[in-house]
Protein backbone atom coordinates (compact mmCIF):
# COMPACT_ATOMS: atom_id res chain seq x y z
CA UNK A 1 0.00 0.00 0.00
CA UNK A 2 1.36 3.42 -0.81
CA UNK A 3 2.09 5.77 1.96
CA UNK A 4 -0.11 9.31 1.85
CA UNK A 5 2.95 11.24 0.91
CA UNK A 6 3.77 9.17 -2.40
CA UNK A 7 -0.26 8.82 -2.85
CA UNK A 8 0.39 13.01 -2.92
CA UNK A 9 2.90 13.49 -5.26
CA UNK A 10 1.25 10.71 -7.24
CA UNK A 11 -2.35 13.19 -7.09
CA UNK A 12 0.27 16.27 -7.53
CA UNK A 13 1.86 15.32 -10.78
CA UNK A 14 -1.71 14.48 -12.54
CA UNK A 15 -2.80 17.54 -11.56
CA UNK A 16 0.10 19.17 -13.13
CA UNK A 17 0.17 16.99 -16.31
CA UNK A 18 -3.93 18.11 -16.65
CA UNK A 19 -3.46 21.54 -15.86
CA UNK A 20 -0.22 21.53 -18.72
CA UNK A 21 -2.71 19.98 -21.43
CA UNK A 22 -5.70 22.16 -20.14
CA UNK A 23 -3.63 25.41 -20.46
CA UNK A 24 -1.81 24.61 -24.25
CA UNK A 25 -2.26 26.91 -26.77
CA UNK A 26 -4.65 25.59 -29.72
CA UNK A 27 -2.18 26.92 -31.62
CA UNK A 28 0.86 24.53 -30.02
CA UNK A 29 -2.04 21.66 -30.47
CA UNK A 30 -2.43 21.54 -33.88
CA UNK A 31 1.18 22.50 -34.92
CA UNK A 32 1.61 19.23 -36.09
CA UNK A 33 -1.80 18.22 -37.71
CA UNK A 34 -1.38 18.16 -41.55
CA UNK A 35 -2.11 21.28 -43.28
CA UNK A 36 -4.77 21.75 -45.49
CA UNK A 37 -4.29 23.18 -49.51
CA UNK A 38 -6.83 25.46 -48.91
CA UNK A 39 -4.78 27.01 -45.95
CA UNK A 40 -1.56 26.63 -48.18
CA UNK A 41 -3.38 28.30 -50.71
CA UNK A 42 -3.86 31.23 -48.78
CA UNK A 43 -0.36 31.57 -48.11
CA UNK A 44 0.51 31.60 -51.00
CA UNK A 45 -2.15 33.89 -52.80
CA UNK A 46 -1.33 36.61 -49.72
CA UNK A 47 2.67 36.09 -49.43
CA UNK A 48 3.78 34.77 -53.43
CA UNK A 49 1.71 36.31 -56.04
CA UNK A 50 2.70 39.61 -55.50
CA UNK A 51 6.14 38.32 -57.37
CA UNK A 52 4.44 35.33 -58.65
CA UNK A 53 1.00 35.86 -59.79
CA UNK A 54 -0.61 36.89 -63.19
CA UNK A 55 1.37 40.29 -63.33
CA UNK A 56 4.33 39.41 -62.95
CA UNK A 57 6.22 36.07 -62.82
CA UNK A 58 9.59 36.28 -60.98
CA UNK A 59 11.96 33.83 -62.74
CA UNK A 60 8.51 32.28 -64.57
CA UNK A 61 7.24 31.10 -61.23
CA UNK A 62 3.12 31.36 -61.03
CA UNK A 63 1.95 30.66 -58.35
CA UNK A 64 -1.80 32.08 -58.74
CA UNK A 65 -3.57 28.63 -59.22
CA UNK A 66 -3.96 25.63 -57.51
CA UNK A 67 -2.10 23.91 -60.74
CA UNK A 68 0.50 26.02 -60.44
CA UNK A 69 1.27 25.79 -56.71
CA UNK A 70 1.16 21.93 -57.17
CA UNK A 71 3.77 22.10 -59.96
CA UNK A 72 6.16 24.41 -57.86
CA UNK A 73 5.28 22.55 -54.06
CA UNK A 74 9.30 21.22 -54.05
CA UNK A 75 10.37 24.36 -55.04
CA UNK A 76 8.10 26.94 -52.50
CA UNK A 77 8.92 23.94 -49.58
CA UNK A 78 12.57 24.51 -50.93
CA UNK A 79 12.90 28.41 -50.88
CA UNK A 80 9.94 28.98 -48.26
CA UNK A 81 10.77 26.77 -45.41
CA UNK A 82 13.94 25.16 -46.07
CA UNK A 83 16.30 28.19 -46.91
CA UNK A 84 14.08 31.00 -45.68
CA UNK A 85 15.02 32.86 -49.19
CA UNK A 86 11.32 33.39 -50.16
CA UNK A 87 9.93 36.28 -50.14
CA UNK A 88 12.80 37.77 -51.26
CA UNK A 89 13.73 40.02 -48.39
CA UNK A 90 10.49 38.87 -46.24
CA UNK A 91 8.84 41.58 -48.19
CA UNK A 92 5.47 40.38 -47.52
CA UNK A 93 5.83 39.66 -44.18
CA UNK A 94 5.55 35.85 -44.06
CA UNK A 95 5.57 34.27 -40.27
CA UNK A 96 7.31 31.54 -39.27
CA UNK A 97 4.04 30.05 -38.84
CA UNK A 98 3.02 30.04 -41.96
CA UNK A 99 6.48 28.55 -43.18
CA UNK A 100 5.60 25.51 -40.82
CA UNK A 101 2.33 25.13 -42.32
CA UNK A 102 3.42 24.93 -45.66
CA UNK A 103 6.39 22.34 -44.39
CA UNK A 104 3.66 20.12 -42.73
CA UNK A 105 2.13 20.47 -45.72
CA UNK A 106 4.38 19.17 -48.05
CA UNK A 107 6.00 16.88 -46.00
CA UNK A 108 2.14 14.88 -45.15
CA UNK A 109 2.80 14.88 -49.27
CA UNK A 110 1.47 18.06 -50.58
CA UNK A 111 -2.31 16.80 -51.30
CA UNK A 112 -4.34 19.21 -53.20
CA UNK A 113 -6.85 18.11 -50.70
Amino acid sequence: MKLKSELFFDTLILVGVAFAIMTTPQAALSASAPATFAEVQSVVTQRCTVCHGAQMQHKNVRLDSPEEIAKHAQRIYQQAVVLKTMPKNNATQITDAERALIGRWFTAGASRR
